[in-house]
């Protein structure tokens, strides 16, 4: 038995005006208003999931969480790939890394205690963007080596972190603007 076109064009439908409401600015809807704001809307709707409904304090919490969590996992992978490697070069650029992500945790740590409690939002911004810097800067000192050229081993963290950052600066200017910064 076939399925009446109007039926599948029905369906369609909706499905896209469900998802246009879920990524369409709106005053309640603060979920979609941090992602499009973030360099990848996709991935951010996909690690924060589909309920819009959350508060901008809780949101930026979550962001700030989910970012903390990605770092500290890959700092356990660099510090599994200087064991291993013999390479001088690679331990240098794995320093490297391991020195930004160490103070991106470091940053991140005190967020909530320190900036958010307090509606310092400006500076949450600027920690975003040095989370988000320190994905780039991880990437790009694979290609730095003179007379080298590494296969980063690092690149989906280095992205992941990169995408986090920016979720974190979205997340800052919703609650800059929002009137409902309450948990």
């Amino acid at each position: 038995m076939a399925i009446p076109s109007s039926f599948s064009f029905g369906s369609t439908l909706v499905l896209c005006l469900i998802f246009v409401s879920l990524i369409s600015p709106s005053t309640s809807n603060y979920l979609s208003d941090m992602c499009i704001k973030c360099k990848s809307p996709r991935f951010c709707l996909q690690v924060f999931g589909l309920n819009p409904h959350r508060r901008p304090y809780a949101l930026t919490l979550e962001a700030i969480n989910l970012t903390f969590t990605n770092a500290t996992k890959t700092v356990k992978k660099i510090h599994t790939f200087l064991d291993q490697t013999k390479d001088e070069n690679l331990k240098e650029i794995y320093d490297y890394c391991l020195n930004y992500y160490e103070s991106s945790i470091e940053l991140l740590r005190g967020v909530e205690e320190y900036l958010l409690k307090h509606g310092k939002y400006d500076t949450l911004s600027i920690i975003g963007n040095f989370v988000k810097d320190v994905g780039s800067y991880c990437e790009n000192k694979f290609r730095k080596i003179p007379n080298h050229v590494y296969v980063s081993t690092l690149t989906k963290d280095n992205k992941n972190l990169w995408i986090f950052g920016s979720i974190i600066m979205g997340a800052a200017d919703i609650l800059t603007n929002s009137t409902s910064t309450k948990k």
